[in-house]
């Protein structure tokens, strides 16, 4: 059973460095009316698919999205638009593609806005602005759905700026009366977009708590808890007895990257019990694989007023040496401990 004798505490959340950036795909001068939108139907249902070489490798909140326009009349208004995105392996559409996504290999599909109505005045970019954001992971491709359910057309509609590629990037399908069914078309043709997201820059790990106690021994000891791992190869104790001068003490290695709650601990047996030592201070430090590192807060720790004694200092066969002796050495301590040392 533990022995609380005094207790430090460090608390931290996630620290995240958070910036707000803008990414524009493509600069095409071709017009398509069918996209991203096509006002000459009551209704119209369009998708892309965006590589993911076009945002780069780092995951991104988008939180809103904007597409190129042109030749649409002056006020001209959808109603109840919905856009969805979603990460996928595809790089194109499949000739089999449908409107209710089968056929098309998505995961995490998030509806950003729906039931919005967009008015367009002059031609450039039109912007969108989410009502949920779509975390982006880094690594997939983008699927975007356009789904316009204004139910009427009205004269005025105009067409998006983008260009043609060699691959089936982009999908409609358009109806009279009632919203579309079934499959569509597919073609080589993607519109000028712009995304607006933030980026997030994690720590290395999501340090939750780092706390220490002394026990009845007069030993300290020291636990701490990650929410998450990045490329952590090892964590380092650091103890000091003033707070100013710092020795390290022990390593422990990390779990490299994790996403897990993790626990760790370490039982600090080598205060020196001899000296008036009354509060004894401790830091954590953490150290990625490519050496770079990060130092937490120090906590600090009331000892027992029990005080311990160094009995003898003996070798391997049990024989007594001196206190300084180098090499494989065993420290008998008046409390019952006998701890190992290898002095270089």
């Amino acid at each position: 059973m533990k022995s609380f004798i005094s207790i430090g505490l460090f608390l931290s959340f996630p620290i995240l460095t958070i910036a707000q950036e803008y990414s524009y795909i493509n600069s095409g001068t071709d017009g398509e009316n069918h996209h991203p939108f096509y006002g000459l139907y009551d209704y119209s249902h369009n998708m892309y698919i965006f590589d993911k070489a076009d945002f780069g490798n780092q995951e991104k909140e988008i939180f809103e999205l904007t597409f190129e326009l042109s030749s649409y009349g002056q006020d001209y208004v959808y109603h109840d638009l919905t856009i969805k995105m979603a990460h996928t392996s595809d790089s194109e559409f499949k000739s089999n593609a449908r409107v209710d996504l089968s056929n098309i290999n998505y995961s995490e599909l998030t509806t950003c806005v729906s039931d919005y109505d967009l008015e367009i005045n002059s031609d450039g970019y039109i912007t969108i602005p989410f009502s949920t954001s779509f975390n982006y992971n880094g690594t997939s491709n983008l699927l975007i759905v356009v789904e316009n359910h204004d139910g009427d057309w009205t004269m005025g509609f105009g067409a998006a700026k983008g260009e043609y590629t060699s691959d089936y990037k982009s999908w409609y399908k358009y109806t009279d009366y009632s919203y579309p069914t079934g499959s569509g078309t597919r073609q080589r043709y993607t519109p000028n977009i712009g995304l607006g997201y933030f980026t997030f820059n994690p720590l290395p790990i999501e340090l939750l708590s780092f706390a220490g106690y002394s026990t009845n021994n007069n030993d300290v000891i020291l636990e701490w808890s990650t929410a998450s791992e990045r490329n952590n190869a090892h964590f380092t104790i650091w103890r000091s007895s003033d707070g100013i001068n710092w020795s390290a003490i022990h390593h422990e290695s990390g779990a490299g990257n994790s996403n897990e709650y993790l626990e760790y601990s370490f039982k600090d047996f080598e205060i020196d019990n001899n000296s008036d030592l009354q509060t004894i201070y401790y830091k954590l430090s953490q150290t990625d694989y490519d050496g770079n590192s990060e130092v937490f807060d120090p906590i600090s720790i009331e000892l027992n007023t029990l005080s311990r004694k160094l009995i003898k200092t003996v070798n391997f066969q049990g024989e007594i040496v001196d206190k300084e002796a180098k090499g494989f050495i065993i420290e008998v301590w008046s409390d019952g401990h006998n701890i190992k040392k290898i002095r270089q």
